[in-house]
């Protein structure tokens, strides 16, 4: 708690600064630190992000170049308060959460957030369906992250509000940049980016990302692997025509990408067999099946605007084929790590050997996933008789193939070598939107979105039983029992709204009040589990609704300040949360993996309050920024048999800093520094409640370095604490699963622009 207290009372102390900066520094006050006028497409216009009534945070590309890029999704939302990413370790399987929007990690479910690459939606799938790729925070030019719903215009799933990855496009200019990193573990990455005027109305830009990282802190002895190593290899092209009111731009992408796989230590109580328990080593894994994560993308990608003199006629064709895998050692255990504690006297007993003897510990796991999405948008955006107005519709279609094979080795009693589940899903989705605004007053503005949405999907899931072991698709036969063997077909409509009243006391702040519905569609889960789990999985959970209340205020408290804070109420219909069969690997009835699943929980009511300042000033001659937020969250469910159970993966408390300061040094050569860091405190992990979120981590990143005409030469150091925190925890009667997060890693960049 004192950690917890001190990082409490220094973002506190950094926001109170803050507020009252005024006071002390109105005379340092220039021209260099007015917070600039950040444009944002939250309604599928561009505005000032503070004219927009949204709680929100926006990362332009200065920013993100003061922070070394955005490497993962983690690292892209770690500074925006009420936001969580909910770690598998395997970010393929992560989760966002904002607001306390649903993170049913590891399981079929989609996301509580809308997803969204250059205002296409891109969520959906099996596999890596529920966070952004590596590719898609590459060469990035700006980031909008939305809190609050989003349902009246980002549609499905932005029940804890969306987020918006924009692409840098090419512009007339002969400009790029190369930039190098060597770091920690053999980690080597260039980037390469180059924008390629060719006449008065076409340009074209290149950009590539080759990476890799051969070693890495999680080791399996047993087969020469390393979980967290890495390798990324991006590709990217864009073709852009603008003469005047018409733009049109082309981007075809390329990525392959290994990112860290799933890891976690296994813990078992002193029992018969074991007399004084065991723990497998925390970094050293006695695992002797592979974790890694692998994904293979393309995406093509067509946007166009024209301007019609009446209105501006906007559309984006998006089409994005994605391949996942996701391999795992189910047990976590090998016979090389029973065979080195049976050697030490009094560890293992007379019956522990036996068991040991005839236990299997060659069962892994391998999910495999090819999801394709289509989506296509077209909107009217205008103004007429002092309104503001847009309509549109769009169209989403995800064709979703996941496989999950999970193998053994064969007995007498069971002679194959384990089970592949194969499925088929198909979603189809159109909706209609549109959206009024109008002044009321010179200060006073009403507005309000309507969407429909209709979803139809179909499911198909088969599970065969793999008789041969060198061709699995050879002498395979079906399960028998049905209820593993589901077809189904759901199709639901939707209304989705949001309403707000805007008042502006000055230019440049904003008091707002809404209220908005938005929906998480439901689904079917894609594995079953294992026959011997003690609880049975439902083959489908329906959709998840919400109505939401907030009220907030944006703007400058000061020429320097930049203020926003929101307090809200959400009130779920029906929320959708994950649970598992009751399998473990030290569970001995199913001494598996515990296989995690969506279900429907009930209403609930989710409620919270968040804070965020930017601050820019002058300081020994140099300039610094300085950006804090803070969120308070509460809330449980109310009726059914989860009645009083809070939503997990919420923490109740978040903090996040952001520091840059940058001054010169020498003629043409100035230094800088670079700090960001979030914390967080209280929370559960799942919905049986029984395990918490680990009750407080303060993880911070350090950036110092030196620029001159072209060139950028920085050291940094990611968890520069050195903090640990277990990123999932599992205890049972008999033992317990942990995954910690990746310790301190440092590295050199060097960076070279035209």
């Amino acid at each position: 708690m004192t950690r917890l207290n001190n990082f409490r009372t220094a973002s506190i102390i950094a926001l109170a600064c803050a507020v009252f900066a005024p006071s002390f520094a109105a005379a340092a006050e220039g021209g260099d630190n007015e917070i600039e006028e950040l444009l944002v497409t939250a309604r599928k216009r561009e505005e000032r992000l503070r004219d927009v009534p949204v709680a929100a945070t926006a990362l332009g590309a200065e920013e993100i170049k003061d922070q070394g890029g955005l490497a993962n999704a983690q690292a892209l939302l770690s500074n925006s308060p009420g936001v969580n990413f909910a770690n598998t370790s395997n970010s393929l399987t992560s989760d966002v959460s904002v607001r306390g929007s649903g993170t049913s990690r590891a399981t079929n479910a989609e996301a509580g957030v809308g997803l969204f690459r250059n205002g296409a939606f891109i969520g959906g799938g099996n596999v890596a369906g529920r966070t952004f790729a590596g590719i898609d925070l590459f060469d990035v030019q700006r980031v909008e992250i939305l809190r609050g719903v989003q349902g009246g215009l980002g549609g499905r799933n932005a029940v804890g509000g969306s987020i918006n990855v924009i692409t840098q496009r090419p512009t007339h200019e002969f400009e790029g940049y190369v930039f190098a990193t060597l770091a920690h573990h053999n980690k080597r990455e260039i980037e390469l980016v180059a924008n390629l005027p060719i006449d008065d109305h076409w340009a074209a830009r290149i950009s590539l990302d080759l990476g890799e990282q051969k070693k890495g802190f999680y080791y399996f002895p047993a087969i020469d692997h390393y979980a967290d190593a890495s390798r990324r290899e991006f590709m990217r092209g864009q073709l852009n025509y603008n003469n005047g009111p018409f733009t049109a731009n082309v981007m075809i992408e390329r990525a392959n990408e290994r990112v860290p796989g799933l890891i976690y230590q296994v813990v078992t109580y002193p029992n018969a067999n074991f007399p004084q328990g065991y723990a497998t080593d925390k970094y050293d894994m006695s695992w002797n099946s592979p974790s890694a994560g692998k994904q293979r993308l393309t995406n093509f990608e067509f946007t166009t605007s024209i301007e019609l003199g009446w209105a501006t006629l906007s559309a984006i064709a998006n089409l994005r084929d994605r391949r996942g895998e996701n391999q795992y050692d189910r047990d976590a255990l090998s016979p090389q790590f029973f065979a080195a504690l049976s050697a030490i006297p009094g560890r293992v007993s007379t019956t522990g050997a036996a068991a040991i003897r005839v236990a299997d510990y060659f069962a892994g796991g391998d999910q495999v996933d090819h999801a394709r999405i289509s989506y296509y948008d077209a909107h009217l955006t205008g103004e007429a008789n002092g309104f503001d107005w847009l309509a549109g519709g769009e169209w989403y279609l995800l064709n979703d193939t996941p496989s999950n094979i999970l193998g053994k080795t064969p007995t007498a009693a069971s002679p194959n070598f384990g089970t592949i589940s194969r499925s088929k899903l198909r979603f189809s989705s159109y909706a209609v939107y549109a959206s009024l605004g109008k002044d009321l007053t010179d200060k006073l503005n009403l507005s309000g979105d309507l969407r429909y949405t209709h979803d139809n999907s179909d499911f198909l899931l088969r599970q065969f039983t793999m008789t041969n072991g060198t061709n699995p698709y050879v002498g395979n036969v079906p399960v028998a029992n049905p209820a593993l063997n589901p077809t189904a077909s759901r199709a639901q409509g939707n209304i989705s709204y949001t309403v707000t009243l805007g008042y502006k006391p000055t230019d440049r702040t904003l008091v707002y009040g809404k209220i908005g519905s938005a929906y998480r569609a439901g689904g079917f889960n894609g594995n079953l589990g294992d026959a011997r789990q003690p609880i049975a999985i439902p083959g489908s959970f329906e959709n998840e609704t919400l109505t939401a209340f907030e009220v907030g205020f944006k703007g400058n408290l000061a020429r320097n300040l930049y203020v926003t804070a929101a307090g809200y109420m959400n009130h779920y219909k029906n929320l959708i949360v994950q649970g598992d069969n009751g399998c473990g690997a030290t569970i001995p009835t199913c001494p598996v993996q515990a296989t995690s699943f969506a279900f429907d929980a009930g209403p609930a009511h989710l409620w919270g309050i968040e804070t965020e300042a930017t601050w820019r000033t002058q300081l020994a001659g140099g300039n610094l920024r300085v950006t804090v937020g803070a969120s308070r969250q509460g809330g449980h469910i109310r009726e059914g048999r989860y009645a009083g159970f809070r939503q997990p993966q919420q923490p109740t408390w978040t903090e996040t800093y952001s520091v840059n300061y940058r001054r010169e040094i020498a003629d043409n050569i100035s230094a800088f520094v670079n700090v960001n860091g979030s914390g967080r405190q209280g929370g559960v992990q799942e919905a049986n409640q029984t395990t918490l979120l680990h009750d407080y981590y303060g993880l911070f990143n350090v950036r110092a370095g030196v620029s001159w005409p072209s060139w950028d030469l920085t050291g940094f150091v990611n968890n520069a604490g050195q903090e640990s925190y277990l990123v999932f925890h599992a205890p049972t009667a008999t033992g317990d699963v942990r995954r910690y997060n990746l310790p301190r890693t440092w590295g050199i960049q060097a960076r070279y622009s035209w």
